[in-house]
C-alpha cells in the first residue's frame, strides 16, 4: 500500500473483528465437521447438517418438512437446500413425497439408512463438537446464548 492510499478499514487489530472472527471461526468449525463425515460417511459437511436437519425437524416440528421449512431453519438458501437434498436422496438417505396440504410442495424425510448413518454419525459429531468448543469450557453457554441472540436478532 502506498504512504498516501487511506485504508477503509477502521479495526487495526483483526482479533477485535467480530465478523472477520466469525469466518475465520465458522469455516474452521466446518472444516472439522468436513473431515469427520467425509471420512466416516462420504458426506460433505453441508449435506451431513441438510440432513440432521431434516431429522430434527421432523422429530421436533410436528409438521411435514418441506424445502421452505429446512431453509428457514438452516439459514442455507434454498438452491443449496435443493442441491443438497438430490445428493442425499441419490444416496438413499432422504425421500420426497407428496405434501399433505400443499400441492406445490414435497415433503422431506429419512430413509431407515438414513437414520441409521445419522445416529451413528452423531457421536463422532459431538465428540468433534466437544473437542473444538472445549477452550470455552463453563463459558460454552453464555458463548451459545450470544449465537441464539445474534440470530433472533438478525433473523
Amino acid at each position: 500500500m502506498s504512504g498516501q492510499e487511506k485504508s477503509p478499514f477502521t479495526i487495526e487489530d483483526l482479533s477485535e473483528d467480530s465478523g472477520f472472527l466469525m469466518l475465520q471461526v465458522s469455516s474452521l468449525w466446518a472444516d472439522y465437521h468436513d473431515k469427520a463425515v467425509k471420512k466416516n460417511y462420504d458426506l460433505s459437511h453441508m449435506q451431513f447438517s441438510v440432513l440432521a436437519s431434516v431429522y430434527w425437524l421432523v422429530l421436533h416440528s410436528g409438521k411435514q418438512v418441506t424445502q421452505t421449512i429446512l431453509a428457514h431453519h438452516t439459514k442455507i438458501s434454498p438452491m443449496t437446500i435443493s442441491q443438497m437434498l438430490k445428493v442425499l436422496e441419490a444416496k438413499g438417505y432422504v425421500y420426497r413425497t407428496r405434501h399433505l396440504t400443499d400441492v406445490r410442495a414435497k415433503a422431506v424425510d429419512l430413509t431407515q439408512q438414513g437414520k441409521d448413518l445419522l445416529r451413528d454419525a452423531m457421536k463422532i459429531i459431538y465428540n468433534v463438537d466437544a473437542k473444538f468448543f472445549r477452550v470455552l469450557g463453563k463459558d460454552v453457554k453464555h458463548f451459545n446464548r450470544y449465537m441464539f441472540e445474534l440470530l433472533k436478532a438478525n433473523d
